[in-house]
């Protein structure tokens, strides 16, 4: 005697197949497009030092480039038009802590020039950026420049 068909069967088993294929190609892509992203940004080499502190979540960001270019939050923008943007942003409620960010080969004086157009544009907490150094005494090396 056979016995009847049963058409709807419940599957116990979970197929992964597809969703390993998925997250292959997912994994491939990331792969691909991360170095593309990473040298988008502005390269500059910060000074380092060993103190660090944390800079605010919402603060105004000042690049300064070793070629004399200037960006604020991402916007290119020139030294005349940093004071009334910086008084712009503050004013719609950005917080008034800048964090500068110049590159090591950038004159000093262009450095205090934008510390003191952040300053008369209203920023309260001004930081300068630099990459912490090991936890270690100053090395010879560090001493000598």
């Amino acid at each position: 005697m056979r016995r009847p068909v049963q058409r709807n069967r419940v599957m116990s088993e979970i197929n992964i197949t597809p969703l390993t294929d998925v997250m292959l190609v997912l994994l491939v892509i990331f792969m691909v497009t991360t170095p593309l992203i990473i040298k988008a940004g502005i390269d500059i080499n910060l000074p380092k030092a060993h103190t660090k502190t944390s800079a605010p979540s919402r603060h105004i960001q000042i690049t300064l480039t070793a070629g004399g270019k200037l960006e604020v939050n991402g916007k290119k923008l020139r030294f005349k038009q940093l004071g009334p943007y910086l008084t712009e942003l503050i004013k719609q409620g950005a917080d008034p802590s800048v964090t500068v960010s110049a590159d090591e080969r950038v004159p000093y004086g262009n450095a205090v020039r934008v510390l003191d157009i952040a300053r008369q544009s209203g920023a309260v907490k001004l930081v300068l950026a630099a990459e912490p150094l090991p936890s270690r005494l100053l090395s010879e090396e560090m001493l000598e420049k």
